[in-house]
Formats: structure tokens, sequence, C-alpha cells
């Protein structure tokens, strides 16, 4: 009676891990969409969650453990003058999400593609080997957002950026995100995602429509 006792314990035990084992498959292989409110990258399941950022005038849906980093830590990951604004960072650091003002002179919400690819030229003559993937705008709320992406070779491997633009109260804010160029695969579709979340706090963030993401690189 024992041994059978035994035997149901270990075959309910058997299929719990296989259950386990095939909810984990699933989570792993699914396609990642914020509005699932997780994602999934390097199998590590983060939840995301909408968030004020800046001075909290503007939201966008990032992960949960996304916060400020340290003043500490930022003057070291960022040293000199040029250290953005503010720098968004998970526990690790090691994925980034900046934020800057470019406050001298004004410009125009249908104004911020050409100031995009203004700053796109001069990132192809400053990394010549690096070639500039995913050059669009979209449109996020009432707000066009430009951005293009390109990989930059450091010391110890290459690190993939995205620099983002937008309007904000009349000035240009520039933005970017980087990441190891071996989570680039999966973050990538992600900042997307998160780039169509942005929103000056008057305007509800709308699901996101991925054939709005412009998946045509111009």
């Amino acid at each position: 009676m024992v041994m059978n006792n035994r035997t149901d314990s270990e075959e309910i035990m058997r299929k719990r891990k296989e259950a386990k084992k095939g909810e984990e498959q699933e989570l792993y292989t699914m396609e990642n969409d914020i509005q699932n409110g997780f994602i999934v990258v390097k199998y590590k399941k983060f939840d995301v969650e909408e968030k004020e950022i800046m001075d909290g005038s503007l939201s966008m849906i990032m992960p949960t453990d996304f916060e400020l980093m340290d003043e500490e830590l930022a003057e070291i990951k960022y040293p000199g003058e040029d250290r953005p604004d503010y720098i968004y960072s998970g526990e690790d650091t090691t994925v980034n999400l900046t934020f800057t003002m470019e406050e001298s002179g004004q410009i125009d919400n249908d104004e911020v593609e050409e100031a995009k690819n203004i700053l796109e030229k001069q990132i192809g003559r400053l990394y010549p080997s690096s070639k500039i993937e995913d050059s669009q705008t979209i449109q996020a709320g009432e707000k066009n957002i430009s951005f293009f992406g390109f990989d930059v070779p450091l010391l110890d491997g290459k690190v993939y950026n995205l620099m983002f633009f937008m309007e904000y109260r009349g000035s240009l804010l520039m933005g970017a995100f980087n990441c190891s160029i071996h989570q680039k695969k999966q973050w990538k579709k992600v900042i997307f995602q998160m780039l169509m979340t942005i929103r000056e706090k008057s305007q509800p963030v709308e699901p996101v429509k991925e054939k709005e993401l412009g998946e045509e690189s111009r």
C-alpha cells in the first residue's frame, strides 16, 4: 500500500513538472507584446507598467524594475558634462533608457524627422563601420517620434543603441536606449512598442498596434 501511495505521489509530481515545463516553453517562445503586462528577454520575465518619466509630465510603459539611476552610478557610467538628464535602468544596469532636453532652440512636431536625419548623419560619420538600422518616424498619440538604431563597438563587445526624438514643450527631446548586442533581438521589438506608448499626461495610452510601428526601414 505504501508503495502504491509513493507511486501515485511520484506520478502527480511528474505531471506537475511536465505542466510547468510546458508553461515555461510557451512563455519563452511567445512573441513579446507589452500589452500582455510582461515581456521575456533572455529567458527572464519582466513585468511592465505605465510609469511617469522625467518631471512627471510624460508617461511611458516600461519594465516595472526600471528606476532612475543613482546619481553616483550615473556619473560613473556616463562621465562628462553631456550626461543625459534622466537615466532609467534595471537592477543590473545593463539596459538603459535615457532622456535629454535640447533647449538651445525651438522645434515643431513636423520638424522632428529632420532633426533625426541630421543626428543620423553625424552618427554615421562618427561610427563609419556601424550600419544605421530602422530609420523611421512613427506617431504616438499626437506626437511624431523619429528614431534610428546602430551597433557601437566597445572594448568589451558591441552595444545596440536606439536614438529617438520628439517635440516636447517646443523643444527637442532626445532619448536613447541601449543594451548588449546579445539582447538586441528581443529588446528591439520591445523598445519599438514602448516608444508607441509615450504620452503627455493629458493623453491616454492606447493599445499598441504592431502595423503602426512601420516595420519597413527607410
